[in-house]
């Protein structure tokens, strides 16, 4: 039998290779090295997107391996480029459910929950001199991703909603948003513009509701918003000169689409009480949890 080739012998005594022990991170530790580039709260915002594990449970040193944790730095390198975060992971909170969006939609903020919050406590209210099981119908007008809408339609059993917005792109994610909350016997879309769009102008005296977060920041103050602020739609903020063109229409021309008794509520920037109470006197000016002067609420007598 003859020898065996060298190259044979080099490969028969070659250990055979086996591949080590995937390395892991602890995800407190991610966190504490995210912490320096991005708020606390979004770093855990992004890993509890990525894990799918709630808050608390990051604290717990669960083992992260190298691909997750890649993955994650490359989604805080975004944020600190200024990317939002609710866009890096496609999903916003809003009260007690979430919501799809992108950058076709506003990001839902805390002073819209306190909206609705507050709207809903001024409709329960006036609800106890109506008819048990008479239905609420009701326009969210700029509805954006939707969250409006199907917060109204989540609290009231017998609503019936339109929500309408200016933006053909805004609309198909407030309908994705609604079909994934099983709200389409209860939430309407459609393109609108003004009170007299046809689809607003033949709701005249019927609603029990108008509310609207619109645009309302002054085109001069978009350049010094935040970095991640000015990457969402300037549709959904320009205001025009004083923040107040579609807010004035809304208050000027809101009241017909209401039956007697009907709201109008909107939120509104903090310079426009003197504009507001100058178009519709009665109108009740609230402020939001900062101090600051951001609803409107006026009811049609």
């Amino acid at each position: 039998m003859s020898e065996p080739s060298r190259r044979t012998r080099n490969l028969a005594t070659k250990p055979p290779r086996h591949k080590g022990p995937e390395v892991r991170i602890d995800s407190a530790e991610l966190l504490k090295e995210a912490s320096g580039a991005i708020p606390r709260s979004d770093a855990e915002y992004l890993l509890m997107h990525l894990l799918q594990v709630p808050r608390h449970e990051l604290y717990l040193r669960r083992p992260v391996t190298a691909r997750e944790a890649a993955r994650f730095r490359r989604l805080v390198s975004l944020a600190r480029s200024g990317e939002p975060v609710q866009y890096l992971t496609h999903s916003a909170p809003f009260l007690d459910f979430q919501v799809q969006v992108d950058h076709r939609v506003l990001i839902p903020r805390p002073e819209t929950e306190e909206l609705v919050a507050r709207t809903l406590s001024k409709l329960k209210s006036e609800a106890r001199s109506r008819k048990p099981k008479a239905r609420t119908m009701a326009v969210d007008f700029g509805t954006g991703s939707g969250c409006i809408a199907i917060a109204l339609a989540r609290a009231l059993p017998q609503a019936s909603i339109l929500a309408v917005d200016a933006s053909v792109a805004a609309l198909a994610v407030a309908r994705r948003n609604v079909v994934r909350h099983s709200l389409g016997d209860k939430v309407r879309l459609a393109q609108a513009r003004n009170m007299d769009d046809r689809i607003l102008s033949r709701l005249r005296g019927r609603l029990d509701l108008l509310i609207s977060n619109p645009p309302y920041i002054p085109t001069r103050r978009l350049a010094r918003l935040q970095p991640s602020v000015r990457r969402e739609p300037r549709l959904a903020l320009d205001g025009g000169p004083k923040g107040a063109n579609i807010v004035a229409m809304l208050v000027a021309h809101g009241p017909t689409l209401l039956k007697p008794g009907g709201l109008l509520a909107v939120e509104v920037d903090a310079t426009h009480e003197s504009a507001v109470r100058k178009l519709a006197p009665h109108t009740e000016v609230e402020r939001d949890l900062a101090g600051r002067v951001r609803y409107a609420f006026l009811r049609r007598s």
